[in-house]
């Protein structure tokens, strides 16, 4: 995530979605924030007020503007440019949820330092929890920067969770045909998990959502789907065939 987005459009799908799979699945202990939070770029340091524009997310039905309390959160953190600020904002939030949430690594990412940020997160590694990894773009590239997230990281965040715990991915959708990208990625991540992710986007971003537990996976389907008939602007379980 990059601190130019604070509480836009995109940050309100996110922590909506969050909350429905919180909801959905009330044996989950906690949900776990890994935000790899990036720094501003230079030519675009200022706030890109139309990305952050609630109100046309409001107009277009975009999602989460169902959840008021939400969007008036999200606007408030909207003025904040400090990080703390910002993560203390998104666990108030949760906790008037009644959920606990858990922000591992509030340092910014850098390329250099992802073995560090990560030892640092396996140190608290969480159980029972929906682990959610936030990089600013996405899963890695050919040529992958600090606002990727690289596959052997999935892997050993994968490897290390419990048989209870949920897996969520943010992805940036490239300007590329949405079905293919999307089975592209999810048989990459099919590759090293062994488990096909679920999904669920609304062609601007896509989230991989990935368990170990066949259960809960079955369910999830169920419940991203519960999620996606609220906007008409989400598909759901869009991964193609199963392997």
């Amino acid at each position: 995530m990059n601190r130019m987005f604070f509480g836009d459009a995109r940050d309100l799908f996110k922590f909506d979605l969050v909350r429905h799979i919180m909801k959905a699945f009330p044996d989950l202990v906690s949900f776990t924030f890994i935000p790899m939070l990036t720094e501003e770029e230079s030519a675009t340091g200022k706030k890109k007020t139309a990305t952050k524009d609630l109100g046309l997310a409001l107009k277009n039905g975009r999602p989460g503007t169902q959840n008021r309390e939400l969007m008036e959160d999200m606007g408030r953190l909207q003025e904040i440019d400090d990080d703390l600020e910002y993560f203390h904002g998104i666990q108030s939030y949760f906790k008037k949820e009644n959920i606990i949430v858990d922000i591992l690594h509030k340092d910014t990412f850098a390329r250099e330092h992802r073995v560090n940020y990560f030892k640092k997160v396996f140190e608290k590694f969480p159980v029972n929890s929906l682990i959610f990894l936030d990089p600013d773009t996405g899963l890695e590239v050919k040529n992958p920067t600090q606002r990727h997230l690289l596959f052997d990281e999935v892997e050993k965040i994968y490897d290390r969770m419990d048989h209870q715990s949920i897996l969520l991915i943010y992805q940036h959708l490239p300007r590329v045909t949405r079905d293919g990208y999307i089975r592209k990625r999810c048989g990459e991540l099919a590759g090293i998990t062994h488990s096909r992710p679920e999904t669920i986007t609304d062609n601007e971003i896509v989230f991989f959502i990935l368990t170990k537990n066949p259960q809960i996976k079955t369910r999830l389907c169920a419940v991203l789907g519960e999620y996606a008939d609220r906007y008409n602007t989400l598909i759901a379980c869009d991964c193609g065939e199963k392997p």
